[in-house]
């Protein structure tokens, strides 16, 4: 156990700091797993819910006695149901999500791996797949938060190289999914190909999803100027500029664009969306920036 530990992408202190934390989805799922989350079926939790008219077969044992006395007809009280969800993190491994200092792969493995405790902590099901042209491979994880070294052990493995394919990879998302969940895309989002085909599929899949954009602060903020020879990090091909700052300009308002139509893409199909900067600490995305987007608690 303590070699898996060294091999996990967070240390002790991160962790405990995780452990007040839940995911939050934005809307009910009937799992049929048993658990901690509030189910769009009637359950037999604590959590009172509503009354509704007794038909016969009906468990007697739940007829409100208070109710039948002031009203002279039975009625039962129903309680919310709890189930466990399945949270799907998906982490873009392609070579553009190297680059970055920070590099963006960093913040987006060790923001996986919080979001997998947090989720394993709840006894929710996690599934962490790693995306290239494809879903390269996958792990499962279940059974409460000491299943986390397994998923550690994948995500300190997983690969660093590869180009994108957005559309495909989450395709493939169906291989592996066969009930409602949440699932998660951390990725740049920067896929020749697009991504929107890719996130429809997942919808499609009766998953609720969070796209997080990775961004380094080189991309978001570039402080260069003069003659610059730029390499398209995914191998096709390079380019000669001369940087100027109507250029720094043009890129800039490029990029606003470029996220304004994720975030419009991630609303009009019911998705959450945000950005992230890869010099942030896994900490204050997951407490800020996540709890702004409401997707923690």
């Amino acid at each position: 156990m303590a070699d898996e530990k060294l091999r996990f992408p967070l240390d002790a202190q991160t962790l405990q700091r995780l452990d007040t934390l839940s995911l939050q989805a934005r809307r009910p799922m009937a799992s049929g797993r048993p658990g901690r989350r509030r189910s769009p079926l009637a359950g037999s939790s604590m959590e009172f819910s509503d009354f509704r008219r007794y038909t016969p077969g009906d468990d007697f044992r739940r007829i409100d006695w208070r109710a039948y006395a002031r009203l002279e007809r039975l009625f039962l009280r129903v309680f919310e149901a709890e189930e466990n969800i399945t949270v799907t993190i998906l982490i873009d491994c392609s070579d553009s999500m190297s680059y970055g200092t920070p590099a963006k792969a960093d913040l987006a493995i060790a923001l996986a791996a919080a979001l997998a405790y947090v989720s394993l902590k709840c006894e929710d099901n996690v599934i962490v797949g790693a995306l290239t042209d494809r879903l390269v491979s996958f792990r499962r994880g279940s059974g409460g938060k000491n299943a986390i070294w397994n998923i550690g052990d994948f995500l300190t493995r997983l690969p660093r190289s590869g180009s994108t394919d957005l559309n495909r990879a989450l395709y493939d998302m169906g291989r592996v999914v066969n009930s409602p969940g949440l699932t998660i895309v951390l990725s740049d989002f920067m896929a020749p190909g697009g991504y929107q085909t890719g996130i429809r599929a997942v919808r499609q899949l009766r998953q609720e999803v969070a796209m997080l954009q990775i961004l380094s602060p080189e991309e978001i903020q570039p402080d260069i100027q003069g003659d610059w020879q730029l390499r398209d990090s995914e191998g096709s091909g390079s380019i000669d500029v001369s940087i100027s700052p109507g250029i720094l300009s043009a890129y800039q308002q490029r990029l606003a664009d470029f996220t304004q139509e994720i975030a419009e893409f991630a609303h009009m199909h019911m998705a959450t969306y945000t950005l992230i900067p890869s010099d942030m600490s896994v900490i204050d995305v997951v407490q800020r920036l996540l709890r702004q987007i409401e997707l923690v608690r």
